[in-house]
């Protein structure tokens, strides 16, 4: 994704997609996100506290580092949207 791309929304149906198309305005590379993170892989009982003396690993992230678009929305005005929740058309 890139300054000028069109983009749509991942969570639309397929016929809104088509009429909801937006423009890349600016794009901030690495907002979003870790790569790794403090994880507590052994079972930990419900109700219980967890401390920070209980972590016993670090290991990636669901979805890692991501970037934020300033996108130009032809119904809606500007919105920032997460990398994720865009899909490009044309680049």
């Amino acid at each position: 994704m890139k300054v000028g791309s069109l983009v749509t929304l991942n969570n639309l149906p397929s016929r809104a997609q088509s009429h909801n198309v937006g423009l890349v305005v600016a794009v901030d590379k690495d907002y979003y996100g870790a790569r790794q993170a403090f994880k507590i892989y052994a079972h930990v009982e419900r109700g219980k506290a967890i401390r920070p003396n209980m972590v016993d690993g670090i290991g990636p992230t669901k979805d890692g580092i991501r970037d934020r678009a300033l996108v130009r929305w032809p119904d809606s005005g500007w919105a920032y949207q997460d990398s994720l929740e865009l899909s490009v058309i044309s680049e």
